[in-house]
């Protein structure tokens, strides 16, 4: 697993680093450990094409700070595979948080324990995003990876599946497929839509906007749950 830690406090990186390289060495890991001192640093790094599976990052920073950093990696970039941890001393980021869709947060002072359960959420979750959802089309059957699926849409007895790739159609109910992708961060938010929560760009009242910049409607009888869900986010 890749990972970075971004902060400019460099007893923080050194604590976070050592918390990281004991745990992977007594546990057999493979990980590689990147510090970056400051948000243009590592986002300067992001931009040449390099990438991580996970990112402990810094709010309070200087020129610019964690938040920004984080709108970069999702809305510039288009990373939402990237899982983000925030750290901080202080609280009242919820709502500039949730637009980032972190993993999590820690606060300061650092807890070695949390810091692992972290990389340890990040794990799993790398390996469900890497398992695939499989359709069958007439007696061909076709494999998509989980994570590259961004939305399902009910068509009358057709499903429209949509990728970052391509978008297909075939036969079943929208209400199987909600079933077969159970634990995987799929979310029902309409009738005729079932999204990949990953995949979500901007998340409003009424309304969705995906990755692939396609808007989609929230079912009247479902905004009250997305909005506990922004609540319940960080």
């Amino acid at each position: 697993m890749n990972i970075a830690i971004c902060d400019d406090d460099k007893k923080i990186c050194s604590q976070i680093e050592n918390i990281l390289l004991d745990y992977s060495n007594k546990n057999c890991l493979k990980v590689e450990i990147d510090v970056f001192f400051s948000g243009e640093n590592l986002l300067s790094y992001l931009a040449q094409g390099n990438s991580y599976d996970l990112i402990y990052l810094d709010i309070e920073m200087g020129v610019i700070n964690g938040v920004e950093v984080g709108f970069q990696i999702r809305k510039v970039m288009k990373n939402y595979a990237t899982e983000i941890v925030y750290i901080s001393g202080k609280d009242g980021y919820d709502r500039q948080l949730f637009d980032v869709q972190p993993l999590h947060f820690i606060p300061k002072p650092i807890q070695a324990s949390t810091v692992i359960d972290d990389l340890k959420l990040a794990m799993e979750r790398a390996k469900k995003i890497n398992e695939s959802f499989q359709y069958q089309k007439s007696h061909d059957f076709y494999k998509i990876s989980i994570n590259d699926i961004i939305y399902f849409e009910s068509q009358n007895r057709e499903i429209k599946i949509v990728t970052t790739n391509c978008e297909d159609m075939f036969y079943g109910k929208l209400e199987d497929i909600e079933l077969k992708v159970a634990g995987y961060q799929f979310l029902r938010i309409h009738r005729s839509f079932l999204i990949n929560y990953n995949h979500v760009a901007i998340l409003r009242y009424s309304e969705v906007v995906m990755s692939n910049d396609v808007t989609l409607p929230i079912g009247r009888t479902k905004r009250q749950e997305f909005r506990n869900l922004q609540i319940n986010e960080i």
